[in-house]
């Protein structure tokens, strides 16, 4: 009989616990009206998920030990949901109400702050605990501090549509629909500089 090299035998055993691993699925979880978005708190193991209902959205809070859920009103069809792990306070962007829901993720308690028109993109710093949202009618970002909830506000280009943060380099990156380029915030003077993009057909 010939003799199975361990090489081979090792990729053998490698492969079979590859497909031992595959991922499945492992429940359903009933969310509200049409979810655009989701993010996950990972020290809390929560998952908070838009339901863009109109004239109030709401999010369902899932518990990801149980998957049992709750439900928190947040304001009109909101769009966009980023959460700070370090403060337990989850963000969620409110397109057509001009402002951002604030969830404190210990209570599910919420709190209105106001931001530009037509906000759709939010992202969180949470070395520095600023929250930056992008306001695509007045082509600017919103940018709240999250100990007082005060609000500055950061010129950028026509229509910023996404919004991602650095929080190494303190560096945020608007994307700007209409304009074709990227904002660049530096998050300790909010100073910007602009960097060219691709054009989108029909934009």
């Amino acid at each position: 009989m010939k003799r199975v090299r361990p090489f081979y035998l090792i990729l053998f055993v490698m492969l079979c616990a590859s497909k031992a691993l595959a991922q499945t699925v492992t429940g359903t979880v009933a969310t509200g009206q049409g979810p655009p978005a989701v993010t996950i708190n990972p020290v809390t193991n929560k998952i908070y998920v838009v339901n863009q209902g109109t004239p109030t959205s709401t999010v369902t809070v899932i518990d990801g030990a149980t998957n049992t859920t709750a439900t928190v009103a947040a304001g009109n069809n909101a769009l966009a949901v980023a959460a700070n792990p370090v403060t337990n306070k989850i963000y969620v962007a409110n397109q057509y109400g001009s402002d951002v829901t604030l969830i404190d993720g210990a209570t599910n308690a919420t709190t209105t702050v106001p931001a530009g028109s037509n906000p759709t993109a939010v992202a969180v710093n949470p070395v520095t605990n600023k929250i930056y949202v992008g306001n695509y009618n007045s082509s600017n970002v919103t940018v709240i501090d999250g100990a007082t909830n005060a609000i500055t506000t950061v010129p950028a280009g026509l229509s910023p549509h996404a919004v991602a943060v650095n929080p190494v380099t303190n560096h945020i990156y608007v994307l700007n629909r209409s304009s074709n380029n990227v904002t660049v915030i530096d998050g300790a003077t909010n100073a910007t500089t602009t960097v060219a993009a691709g054009a989108i057909p029909g934009i």
